[in-house]
């Protein structure tokens, strides 16, 4: 085990943590501790550029770590220098020793209302916390910070449940609260075009499949996002097919078939 002393997210933790699971050898982690600074300067320049923005609510900066760091020299794998050094590989090594339980998240098992309004998405890119699961008083919530027991306890009084963190790579948590609050965006506003209160997700994908798209005007650009959005997820989870059709719950099959996930359109 890492030096309990050590803070969990510094550097001198972070790479005894990898060392001793056998992912970096002392050389690589004595190019980290000398170039670490200077890369993570650099990274924080490349952030701060102008294209590096969101189209819903704006540009919001997540804070450069040391993993960060890490993730962007690309090194060989001591033990398998076939493989590079990934940020998955990295939070499942780190997990094991702050003993907090790892979540590779699958988008279609999230419930959109539940992310999208549980915690303002300024707040969660801020923090970097994704709200994933309540059950019995608890809510469970994705974050590559465990330690952040203020944001937690905040969360907690404002939604007056019990916070469980559990650790998920950050990039994929910065995916799903764009993806999610970008989803939610297009569905309102393709709402205000029908005259139902709520959207029938059906319709809607019967309205784009029976026009061409030259035939949609500009002002259902939001119809066609929502509707790429629900198949854009099912093929980067590698489903086949949507069962049933689109209508307010997807249908998707798990990769052996057996069971229906659904993800929650509307509570």
């Amino acid at each position: 085990m890492p030096d309990p002393k050590c803070h969990p997210l510094s550097t001198e933790y972070i790479c005894q943590a990898l060392c001793k699971k056998g992912l970096i050898s002392q050389a690589q982690e004595a190019q980290i501790r000398k170039n670490g600074k200077s890369i993570q300067r650099k990274l924080e320049k490349d952030q701060a550029r102008p294209n590096e923005t969101s189209s819903v609510g704006g540009r919001i900066p997540a804070p450069i770590t040391i993993i960060d760091v890490i993730v962007s020299i690309n090194l060989q794998r001591t033990g398998d220098p076939s493989k590079r050094l990934g940020e998955e590989i990295i939070f499942q090594t780190l997990t094991d020793a702050w003993r907090f339980p790892f979540r590779k998240m699958d988008p279609l098992k999230l419930d959109l209302n539940l992310v999208t309004t549980t915690i303002p998405r300024n707040f969660a890119m801020r923090h970097l916390v994704l709200p994933i699961a309540v059950k019995d008083g608890s809510l469970t919530v994705a974050t590559p910070n465990p330690f952040n027991t203020e944001v937690f306890q905040d969360i907690s009084q404002a939604s007056l449940l019990k916070v469980k963190p559990v650790v998920s790579p950050k990039t994929d948590i910065i995916k799903l609260i764009s993806d999610f609050f970008r989803f939610k965006r297009s569905i309102m506003k393709a709402e205000h075009q029908f005259a139902d209160p709520l959207v029938n997700l059906g319709n809607l994908e019967q309205y784009v499949r029976l026009q061409s798209p030259d035939e949609l005007p500009a002002n259902d650009q939001h119809i066609v996002n929502a509707v790429n959005y629900l198949f854009s997820y099912t093929f980067d989870q590698q489903v086949h097919h949507l069962p049933g059709g689109i209508d307010g719950y997807i249908g998707e099959l798990d990769r052996k078939g057996m069971k229906r996930r659904t993800l929650s359109l509307y509570p």
